[in-house]
């Protein structure tokens, strides 16, 4: 049977990109003291932070929940994280989604975790996209609505996501919020697949060992199983004891 994987694998990491700290910016502002127990980057980055820069908010953020120049603070984290979201920053908006998803330092609440996914989903970030599609699968903080789901992983596939794609090919092996089709399913599973994602290698070996939507193919199911028992998942290791492999 096939795995419908969702949560256990949505909520990637996507902190923080590289940026460089405009020098100007940090300047502009007199008077405000950089906290002694700030270094590296963390120290490089507050002027500009507190001057409103969301890109050294959000570096500031992740400092401070890393622990990376900064004491280890998931308070202080989430506080610049959403001062950078509030200024529209889709990578502390994702954050912002991951933090209330998780319950990481707040408490948890899917319906704050699905208004900072869809903020950043709607500015085009795949992996919001996929979590925002999560949100109306599995009716966390937003009622159940399988529409919406396909419609956000569809968003998410066609930027070539693995995530999105696998989830996706789930929505078509189900029919949900799609017309049920096992052959357009395999064939996000086996987008998905290529890249590396292990679920989605899962049920496409799983399709070929029973056939739907593709050829029956044991040394194919073979393959694909293999590949995703390599990656740790038991019901693929499973499935290859059941093949005789």
């Amino acid at each position: 049977m096939k795995r419908i994987a969702f949560k256990q694998l949505i909520s990637l990491i996507a902190l923080t990109i590289i940026f460089s700290v405009n020098v100007d910016a940090q300047k502009k502002k007199n008077g405000t003291s950089i906290p002694a127990n700030l270094s590296g980057q963390a120290r490089e980055c507050y002027q500009a932070a507190v001057n409103g820069d969301d890109k050294a908010q959000l570096m500031l953020g992740y400092c401070y929940q890393e622990g990376e120049g900064a004491p280890k603070d998931q308070a202080m984290a989430i506080y610049w994280y959403q001062q950078a979201a509030e200024k529209g920053n889709v990578i502390a908006q994702y954050n912002m989604g991951d933090i209330y998803d998780q319950g990481n330092g707040v408490a948890q609440n899917f319906t704050m975790a699905a208004f900072w996914y869809r903020k950043a989903a709607e500015q085009g970030d795949a992996l919001a996209q996929c979590c925002l599609g999560n949100c109306y699968y599995n009716g966390d903080g937003l009622g159940i609505d399988y529409n919406q789901a396909a419609y956000w992983f569809r968003k998410a596939a066609a930027q070539g996501n693995a995530l999105g794609q696998r989830c996706l090919g789930i929505c078509y092996d189900e029919g949900n919020g799609v017309s049920q089709d096992h052959k357009i399913a395999a064939e996000w599973y086996e987008k998905a697949a290529i890249q590396g994602d292990p679920v989605a290698q899962l049920n496409l070996g799983l399709s070929y060992a029973e056939g739907q939507g593709v050829k029956k193919d044991k040394k194919k199911a073979i393959e694909w199983l293999s590949k995703a028992a390599a990656q740790g998942e038991e019901d693929a290791k499973q499935a290859l004891k059941e093949l005789g492999k």
